[in-house]
């Protein structure tokens, strides 16, 4: 039973004016909070935003702070509501804990102000696809409506006020997200991998898995916490839980969990072993995507979604835009857009999605390091990569990595590197961007870096 919490009479701070940051303001605005908003842009960058906002007669905002985060500012709050993309170490925030004032996050917002059942999906890659899986097991499963949303889609905060008790929110949650967390109390929870990622935010591994470690911070006896057995990261989250643990695994489990076993993917829960399709049936391609599926099928089998709805679900999937989306096959050549792989985990899942004896792979990387191993690419790329096409601003660091390892060479726009990669192409290869890196060198975002990659390749021929 979630504590009730008092909105009226409170002033908000907003800080970051992005997607979740503008939802927060409409959120809380309706909830009774007068809200200061606060952003490190200027007021011409954000004047399309603050125009959207003053048009609407739900979101009343009081006072804008532009330009900078003035630590003064935690002194006219009551909370913080502070973006993802705003660090948690900014002097302002850093003032506001000293003073008490709380701060939290758009999910956590949304966690407080909606009556529905949460379930989170967590991990290094794969959460938007588990949490679309899940979400679609679970549709019509549910006494009431499912909702899915977090770092996928819409923010929830700009639904909670439509939510039910009997609703399931699906959420999918990012480091980011999770370390605002304060009440956020999913169940199941749901952690997939844990790799080297965001280390340019969190600073360490040890720091990173600590936020995804806190999608269980509230769990209880009667919370159910869903693990992925074959990764050791993932596995430590069993210490000191107070959840009840279910696992999920490529192998056979001897206990209660998701698995696979004689190329079925099954379901142990009370005692009781289902097999709930085969492998050919699953989503693919690559092992990765059946530890995904197998990760949806544990945790919508805890909530007691019918197997025929979980049977439907996986057979329907057709993958996520810029997840590994086939755009085109042209001369016998396959084009493929990866460009949601922004770390060397998704680079690599990429690669060994294809069977071991399938074609060659010119591959387009590159873009922001968030603090990446490169050589945890080594292998892979000596095994399926024909020609490696570095663009971005991380180049120098790959090619001093991978210059003895695979032929390279630099693009300098997103038409040059599918020309580079077309022209080294042979039949039945894959021309694969999956750039391992974030975006916000050359795009806004991954997605706009997708569209990019999709135009090139359409022109060519």
């Amino acid at each position: 039973m979630k504590r009730a919490y008092t909105w009226d009479g409170q002033t908000a701070g907003v800080v970051g004016l992005g997607v979740s940051g503008a939802s927060a303001v409409r959120a809380l605005s309706r909830a009774g909070c007068r809200v200061i908003v606060n952003d490190s842009r200027g007021s011409e960058q954000l004047q399309a935003v603050m125009e959207s906002l003053r048009a609407d007669p739900t979101a009343a905002v009081e006072d804008a702070v532009f330009s900078s985060h003035p630590v003064g500012l935690a002194k006219r709050v009551s909370f913080f509501v502070a973006s993802p993309g705003v660090p948690l170490d900014i002097p302002m925030l850093q003032e506001a804990r000293r003073l008490g004032v709380p701060v939290i996050g758009e999910l956590e917002l949304a966690y407080r102000l909606s009556p529905a059942r949460f379930i989170a999906v967590t991990g290094t890659k794969g959460k938007s696809t588990v949490t679309t899986l899940l979400g679609a097991m679970l549709n019509e499963s549910a006494p009431g409506r499912v909702h899915v949303g977090g770092n996928i889609g819409v923010p929830l905060s700009s639904e909670a006020f439509s939510h039910s008790a009997d609703d399931w929110a699906v959420v999918e949650a990012s480091s980011f997200q999770l370390e605002r967390a304060a009440d956020f109390r999913p169940s199941p929870a749901v952690v997939l991998n844990i790799s080297r990622d965001h280390l340019d935010r969190h600073g360490t591994m040890e720091a990173y898995a600590d936020a995804k470690r806190r999608i269980a911070l509230n769990h209880g006896p009667d919370d159910v916490l869903v693990l992925n057995a074959d990764d050791s990261a993932v596995l430590r989250f069993a210490e000191g839980a107070r959840s009840r643990i279910l696992l999920f695994s490529l192998e056979p489990l001897a206990g209660p969990g998701a698995f696979m076993q004689q190329g079925e993917l099954c379901l142990r829960l009370n005692g009781r072993t289902e097999s709930i399709c085969s492998v050919e049936e699953a989503p693919g391609p690559g092992r990765h995507m059946l530890s995904n599926s197998l990760a949806a099928i544990c945790a919508a089998g805890h909530l007691e979604a019918p197997v025929s709805k979980m049977r439907d679900a996986l057979g329907a999937f057709q993958g996520l835009a810029h997840a590994y989306e086939h755009v085109r096959t042209l001369n016998g050549v396959r084009y493929i857009d990866d460009s949601k792989s922004t770390n060397i985990a998704s680079v690599l899942a990429a690669l060994e999605a294809e069977p071991s004896n399938a074609p060659r792979v010119c591959l387009i990387m590159g873009g922001v390091d968030k603090g990446n191993d490169y050589a945890l690419l080594t292998n892979a790329l000596q095994r399926r990569v024909r020609r490696l096409i570095l663009l971005g601003r991380e180049t120098d660091r790959m090619r001093g990595a991978y210059a003895s390892v695979v032929p390279l060479s630099q693009a300098f726009s997103m038409e040059e590197a599918v020309a580079q990669a077309n022209a080294a192409a042979e039949a039945q290869d894959i021309v694969l961007l999956s750039p391992g890196h974030a975006s916000f060198d050359m795009y806004s975002n991954w997605k706009e870096r997708g569209d990019a990659f999709k135009r090139a390749v359409q022109r060519l021929g």
